[in-house]
């Protein structure tokens, strides 16, 4: 197990700007022009594409640099990928979502938790607000009730469950092949 250094400073500084990534004449800048309001205060545009306002915290030491991006549906909070944990986080109405590693993970409005690896197509974790948990991969589903009285496993070679007291399990048979022209039995007029 590795062991999480810790992180000796915390942030220095926070500068609040506004990125314009459109000219004057509607065409995208390959790099944007970045502006620091004289009071302090910048609007929220309705196209973040065109101009953000966002703020940049300064980290000290270990901390750090976070970006602050502000967008009328939602807040991003971003720092470099390569630092100990996470790396991105979303807010918006609905929920919060935080990206570690390559893993997704979102807190909804009603409490549930969804996990999902980022480039990975069906390999997701709930767990519901309710307690109950579902896994689904590729290979397998996985659901377990919120009071743990029903947990099932289903699979490309069978189906598991545990119902109360009562295990269940099946395994999904070969289907019957048809014997080939060749090999068939041999009739006595053949």
């Amino acid at each position: 197990m590795n062991a999480l250094s810790p992180i000796t400073s915390a942030w220095k500084s926070a500068q609040l700007l506004i990125a314009f990534h459109r000219n004057k004449d509607g065409r995208t800048r390959s790099d944007p022009r970045l502006w620091s309001p004289k009071n302090g205060v910048a609007g929220v545009t309705d196209d973040p594409k065109a101009k953000e306002s966002f703020l940049v915290v300064r980290g000290h030491g270990d901390a750090g640099d976070v970006q602050i991006k502000l967008h009328p549906d939602k807040i991003i909070v971003r720092r470099d990928p390569d630092a100990i944990g996470w790396s991105g986080i979303q807010v918006d109405h609905y929920g919060v979502r935080v990206l570690v590693g390559d893993v997704w993970i979102t807190v909804q409005h009603d409490g549930s938790i969804k996990r999902e690896v980022e480039g990975r197509d069906n390999d997701t974790s709930w767990l519901e607000a309710d307690g109950e948990f579902l896994r689904l991969t590729p290979d397998m589903e996985i659901n377990v009730s919120g009071d743990g009285a029903k947990m099932t496993r289903r699979t490309n070679e069978g189906f598991a469950a545990i119902v109360g007291d009562v295990p269940l399990s099946t395994e999904r048979a070969e289907p019957e092949r048809p014997l080939a022209y060749e090999n068939r039995p041999r009739l006595a007029r053949d």
